[in-house]
């Protein structure tokens, strides 16, 4: 048995974005043993039925509790919004984090005219799951949000800095910068990946990075129940996947910053 500290953070996601969390934590917490879990053979979750997404993320938080995982992390805007209770209620006294309250607190401590933009998926704006962490701490906070859906298959097919993206993301700013926005929560995680072209758009925005803001989170829960693994020079990292598609090794590679060559088939339900 391995003791507390030394046991895995497990992450999971919907498919392939959580992955961009996944580098946010080895980057962040280098000593940190992994367990990833995306459920790629049931991807997207955002066109399902909330006891649907109930069903699967039940499944897969069994699946990484039989790993022994130390804490849990959402890495799916939809999952938070529709399921976060589910994953605490399994979790029982584990630490858990998720996109959605880490963003919202970084929103909050970024603003400085408390007008927050937030883009994420039609399922996640449709939730206001935001604008709820938001409110729940600062009532007086605006914030206004777009759901940009087209930006996940334009980060998906690689185009970063592609002339398309770029209006794409020109038109789903247009709005919340007409509302004199400060600060943009990027409310899913490929949004990251366009950070560089967001910013060249939008220069004058600070923008709250789903990814990096729940790699803190999770090093804050850790510290505070003396989970930090603080002795592991060669962390393990194992990804688990439920179907393999042609294309997902050259996207999780994009999105992880690194090659990923060992993945696991694991179906599940």
């Amino acid at each position: 048995m391995m003791d507390n500290a030394s046991r895995p953070i497990g992450v999971f996601d919907s498919g392939v974005g959580g992955l961009t969390v996944v580098r946010a934590l080895m980057e962040r917490l280098p000593m940190e043993n992994i367990v990833y879990f995306g459920d790629t053979a049931r991807v997207p979750y955002g066109v399902k039925s909330r006891n649907t997404i109930e069903q699967f993320t039940t499944q897969i938080v069994d699946f990484l509790l039989k790993n022994e995982v130390k804490a849990l992390v959402v890495a799916c805007n939809t999952i938070a919004a529709v399921a976060g209770y589910r994953v605490c209620k399994m979790a029982g006294a584990m630490p858990v984090t998720d996109v959605i309250a880490a963003g919202a607190q970084a929103a909050l401590n970024t603003t400085q005219n408390g007008n927050i933009g937030v883009i994420a998926t039609t399922t996640t704006v449709n939730s206001n799951a935001y604008a709820r962490a938001i409110h729940s701490k600062a009532p007086q906070a605006r914030v206004l949000s777009q759901a940009a859906p087209l930006l996940v298959p334009l980060v998906e097919e690689g185009w970063l800095d592609h002339e398309v993206t770029r209006l794409t993301v020109r038109e789903y700013l247009k709005p919340l910068l007409a509302e004199q926005i400060d600060t943009l929560v990027l409310g899913c995680t490929h949004y990251p990946l366009l950070k560089p072209l967001i910013m060249s758009e939008a220069p004058r925005l600070a923008l709250v990075d789903s990814s990096t803001t729940t790699a803190d989170a999770v090093a804050l829960a850790l510290e505070e129940n003396g989970l930090l693994n603080r002795n592991n020079t060669a962390p393990d990292y194992r990804f688990y996947v439920s179907d393999i598609p042609l294309r997902f090794q050259t996207i999780g590679e994009r999105f992880l910053g690194r090659s990923l060559e060992q993945i696991e088939m694991m179906g599940l339900g």
